[in-house]
């Protein structure tokens, strides 16, 4: 039986993860760093990847074939705030979980994101475009990116944009949060100059073990195939629930308070994982069409 190993399990593309790679036969360890309810369950451990030594001895002990590294510090307001903090999560302790899967022979997919890129194109982002980061968060995943690819030649880089969907945890994203308001006849305040790639996460779960279990290599987009802004997403969603989106108000990025820089377009081109796996990436109304369905499939 293959081994695989998730850091970061307990998050929305961990939970995933773990659930696609256990349907398909293999013995699963997950880790998970602050979310105590994950303590008690069967197949979780907990690990702190800025802690070199136990990422070592958690690699070493199970020994998987493949690793997967969803985990990060993706708050991008927080990661501005705290710098230190992001370097030693998001890029020192993938250095950490890259260095340990080299010395096990196990082969690493790392998770990264569409901030690694500044928007200022003005159009969708291809695997071989020069990334650019306008933000702390930005920077540290492409770091990130940098120390998986070399410390193998065989690793994987895969950016998603906005993932979505049920989580375990109870844990808001965009777009449940949107729903939950909207429920509650809340009005929100939605940017309409920001466009993304939606991913939903059970879909690029599947497409991520699709692409271990190749022989692809390097850098490939997962996300959805989508390049909207979050204003339409929230319509969409609203049309969805078959609820009013007179609600929804629209907003400039500039005004709504942020912190840190968000990039303008940051949507990804997926033609490259579409080609290689012979598969179709998912819209956005198609995933939040599944998230009604009992299981979310």
């Amino acid at each position: 039986m293959e081994r695989s190993l998730v850091v970061g399990g307990s998050g929305l593309l961990g939970q995933n993860l773990v659930r696609e790679l256990r349907a398909s036969g293999e013995d699963v360890l997950s880790t998970y760093s602050s979310n105590e309810a994950s303590a008690s369950r069967e197949g979780f451990v907990k690990l702190d990847i800025r802690d070199p030594d136990a990422v070592a001895e958690l690699l070493y002990s199970f020994s998987p074939r493949h690793v997967y590294l969803p985990a990060a510090m993706t708050n991008v307001d927080q990661c501005e705030r705290s710098p230190t903090q992001a370097w030693d999560i998001n890029a020192v302790g993938t250095m950490s979980v890259a260095k340990a899967c080299k010395n096990v022979g196990a082969r690493l997919l790392y998770v990264s994101t569409d901030y690694v890129f500044s928007g200022m194109k003005g159009s969708r982002y291809y695997e071989f475009d020069n990334p650019d980061p306008v933000n702390i968060y930005g920077q540290t995943k492409l770091e990130g990116e940098r120390v998986t690819l070399d410390a193998d030649r065989h690793n994987l880089v895969c950016r998603v944009s906005v993932l979505y969907g049920r989580s375990e945890s109870g844990k808001l994203n965009f777009v449940t949060w949107l729903m939950g308001e909207l429920m509650k006849g809340n009005k929100v305040r939605v940017f309409h100059d920001q466009y993304v790639s939606p991913t939903y996460a059970p879909h690029c779960a599947k497409v991520m073990v699709k692409l271990m279990g190749s022989e692809e290599k390097g850098v490939f987009h997962t996300s959805g195939p989508d390049c909207i802004n979050r204003y339409d997403m929230a319509v969409a969603i609203a049309n969805e629930m078959g609820m009013d989106a007179a609600s929804i108000e629209k907003v400039a990025t500039a005004d709504g308070g942020l912190l840190a820089r968000r990039p303008e377009v940051s949507c990804l081109s997926v033609d490259m994982a579409e080609s290689v796996l012979d598969l179709a990436m998912m819209p956005f109304k198609e995933g939040i069409s599944l998230m009604n369905r009992p299981n979310g499939r």
